[in-house]
């Protein structure tokens, strides 16, 4: 279906009433790619598809996002480090409650791509640029109109899943978490705290467990870790309590 196709089928098809539609357009996707066997099998070789979800924040059901949607192959990066894919679909629509929108706007999709030979390759997106559109009829004419258009950038997840930890590491941030978590301050839910994570290596993993116990976890930037560190201060990081 050509994406003219389904544009015109999302500004014409009829909403149901306390219905919501929304359209999602992509642009270009970025991998990084693993390949265990480059000798006999490649990227070109593969069959693609695009795995499209809400984040875990939200709790709304899409019947149209239960299935995963083709993908071709286009190039590969410049700099050999990766490869260019695109949706052979390259808009979607779905219809909503109302009162999701608010949701499904404020929070961010969950993107992978799956594949045939996912034996020996590996994909990870590094960039997936997106439109959210929200369409909704008019109350007089009931022509169906553009709401509110959002354009949103890829947020790769905290751990990838080239990442491999140990055991004892797990255990180590484990408890790193466990003495942060204390320095919490119940009146604003959170508190800067000092992890040693191994120059980087472990912080996806301590983000990836934390937000797991319902914590959230950030990096301080140079400034904010140099003006605490006058104040007497050695800390990294803030931790505080996930919104829900």
């Amino acid at each position: 279906m050509s994406i003219n196709t389904i544009v015109e089928e999302a500004f014409t098809k009829p909403i149901a009433d306390g219905r919501a539609r929304i359209l999602l357009r992509f642009q270009t996707i970025e991998c990084e790619v693993e390949n265990s066997a480059p000798d006999f099998i490649s990227v070109e070789d593969d069959e693609l598809f695009l795995s499209v979800q809400p984040s875990n924040e939200v709790d709304v059901s899409i019947d149209e996002l239960e299935q995963s949607f083709p993908v071709k192959f286009i190039r590969n990066n410049p700099d050999g480090k990766g490869v260019i894919l695109k949706p052979v679909d390259e808009s979607i629509w779905f219809d909503i409650d109302v009162e999701q929108v608010t949701d499904i706007w404020i929070a961010d999709l969950s993107f992978r791509i799956e594949n045939k030979h996912s034996r020996y390759l590996a994909y990870y997106i590094t960039k997936l640029d997106h439109q959210l559109e929200w369409l909704q009829p008019e109350l007089r004419s009931g022509e169906i109109k553009s709401m509110s258009i959002s354009t949103k950038k890829f947020k790769p997840p905290k751990i990838t899943g080239k990442e491999m930890f140990s055991s004892v590491e797990v255990i180590r941030c484990a408890d790193m978490i466990g003495r942060s978590v204390r320095k919490i301050d119940l009146r604003t839910g959170g508190a800067h705290v000092k992890f040693n994570t191994d120059k980087g290596r472990l912080e996806p993993l301590i983000i990836g467990i934390a937000d797991k116990l319902g914590y959230v976890i950030d990096p301080l930037d140079k400034e904010t870790i140099a003006e605490l560190d006058r104040e007497g201060k050695n800390v990294s990081h803030a931790i505080y309590l996930k919104q829900t």
